[in-house]
């Protein structure tokens, strides 16, 4: 019965996994496909990911009644957020905008954060599962809008807070897309 309260299909995500790709890769096309030139970012956080869509638009008013009779839509967002655990040569420099780690031999390695940054744009995929069911949703066109402030202190581990933010496709209005074997979508 469409509607009905039904305690069979409350989820949770009990893990998952964050995966990126460079610019351009193809997303997994069903729910059983791998996930095929991406790599898997490791541990977030115990809060897992958050997703956030936001509308932006302008009302139009009219004379004849108080109330907005149009709105307009003015910018649409569809940002994911979470908190890196690891810290190494994939993480780091996704955190700050891009670039490489360069070795330096001696079993030393350098990163270089930019004075002049790029647009390091990127596919994200989120995979969660919740028993048998298993959830994903990938941005094929995106980048890092925020890092947050890290602390790095000897009672806590280091976090790299991300939001990671869809870009208009090159064609297309797809900004991201959701796959899932769950059968409450059936």
């Amino acid at each position: 019965m469409p509607g009905a309260i039904a305690a069979s299909e409350v989820r949770v995500g009990a893990n998952g996994t964050l995966y990126i790709a460079p610019g351009g890769t193809a997303g997994p096309a069903n729910i059983t496909a791998p996930w095929s030139g991406f790599t898997n970012l490791g541990y977030l956080d115990e809060e897992g990911a958050k997703l956030a869509r936001t509308l932006t638009t302008e009302q139009v008013k009219a004379w004849q009644t108080i109330s907005t009779i149009r709105y307009i839509p003015t910018e649409v967002a569809f940002v994911i957020s979470f908190n890196l655990l690891q810290f190494n040569k994939d993480t780091l420099p996704f955190y700050l905008g891009g670039g490489a780690i360069v070795t330096q031999g001696g079993g030393s390695f350098k990163y270089s954060v930019s004075s002049a940054p790029t647009i390091d744009e990127r596919v994200l995929g989120l995979e969660w599962l919740d028993g048998a069911i298993t959830s994903r949703v990938i941005i094929g066109r995106g980048m890092v809008t925020e890092s947050g402030e890290t602390a790095i202190g000897r009672s806590a581990p280091i976090k790299l807070p991300l939001s990671f933010a869809a870009m208009a496709p090159s064609s297309g209005t797809e900004l991201s897309y959701f796959l899932t074997n769950d059968t409450a979508f059936a």
